[in-house]
């Protein structure tokens, strides 16, 4: 069985295009608790980076709207 996932944009550090990325759920949410780095993708320019904390707060914010939908 695949792993629950959410989905939210992000947008590439280089060019400023937005996409989305798709995160395990649990993975993301255990990340989020221990304070661990979540290590966010942008296809066009194959970059990561650490989500710095305004990216955390709106994935916390798809998290949540997960959690009220269930």
């Amino acid at each position: 069985m695949k792993p629950a996932l959410v989905r939210f944009p992000v947008v590439c550090p280089e060019c400023g295009v937005e996409c989305l990325t798709a995160f395990a759920i649990a993975e993301l949410a255990a990340s989020l608790i221990n304070e661990d780095a979540v290590m966010l993708q942008s296809p066009c320019h194959q970059c990561t980076w650490p989500a710095n904390a305004n990216e955390r707060d709106q994935i916390r914010q798809y998290l949540g709207a997960l959690a009220a939908q269930r």
